[in-house]
């Protein structure tokens, strides 16, 4: 079967567990009940042989062009989704990161795989740098969607007329507890693929920096997190303001791996 065929398979069982937690949502049940566990754990392994096949069709890591990014981005936000699952049993984060997975698969089923063939995507840091870049843009969009319920959890408790949708989300303290602990596993993930994009520039071009936009937004993203895990630290500043600066770190990460998919073909950060 074709890296294609496992994609829109990918896309079909995604789709199922989205529909599922919207219904659930709308029915006021448990958002992640035994259908949308199997239909996510069956379109992740769908997924996981996708990115495979795909990597035998190329000759290369997958990661190459706006086809396999989307597939590995989303691939990697679901692993550190159900790793997140596993241990802290948060169920109301699905909705958000299942709309957005649906939709990467979905892009990824529709544009056509790049046939790039620059001698510098064999190289040995195109996987390094690809695997953490990723891995840290999951984190950090986990930690950027704790941050948007927190806000609407803070919304609809000012509003002093909460919705149905209230009672599903998380409290406060635990919104903004998740946030700042993924935050960091992010941030270091995040530090590793901007040290390693660096280290294949001096490997391929003899210089560290090119002072391109993904560079620049990569590097903007990471004094935003650095100063929001400071503030943490040094005075306890999170709730409403850590919310907005997580995203606002999110928002450069996602410039930086659209700008690299779209523009330049590699869905790396920092390369």
């Amino acid at each position: 079967m074709t890296s294609q065929a496992y994609f829109l398979l990918t896309l079909v069982f995604y789709a199922a567990g989205a529909v599922h937690v919207l219904l659930h949502a709308l029915t006021r049940r448990r958002l992640l009940g035994s259908v949308a566990l199997i239909a996510t754990l069956i379109g992740f392994a769908l997924n996981t042989a996708g990115l495979s096949q795909r990597w035998t069709e190329s000759g290369r890591f997958p990661a190459v062009g706006l086809h396999d990014g989307a597939s590995f981005l989303a691939w990697a936000i679901v692993l550190v989704f159900l790793a997140m699952y596993v241990r802290t049993q948060m169920e109301a984060v699905g909705l958000v990161v299942y709309p957005v997975v649906f939709v990467l698969m979905l892009v990824s089923g529709l544009t056509r795989p790049a046939a790039a063939t620059d001698p510098v995507l064999k190289s040995l840091f195109l996987p390094i740098h690809t695997t953490l870049a990723l891995f840290g843009y999951a984190a950090l969009f986990l930690a950027c969607a704790m941050g948007i319920l927190y806000l609407v959890q803070e919304r609809q408790i000012l509003s002093r007329s909460p919705k149905a949708f209230y009672y599903m989300l998380p409290s406060l303290e635990r919104c903004d507890t998740l946030s700042a602990r993924i935050v960091s596993v992010g941030f270091a993930f995040l530090t590793l693929a901007i040290v390693t994009g660096m280290l294949w520039n001096d490997d391929a071009r003899g210089q560290y920096w090119t002072g391109d936009p993904k560079q620049w937004s990569a590097s903007l993203a990471w004094v935003i997190y650095l100063v929001l895990i400071t503030a943490r630290w040094r005075s306890g500043w999170g709730g409403r303001r850590g919310a907005y600066l997580g995203i606002a770190g999110f928002a450069a990460v996602a410039f930086a791996w659209g700008w690299q998919s779209l523009v330049s073909g590699v869905a790396v950060a920092s390369h």
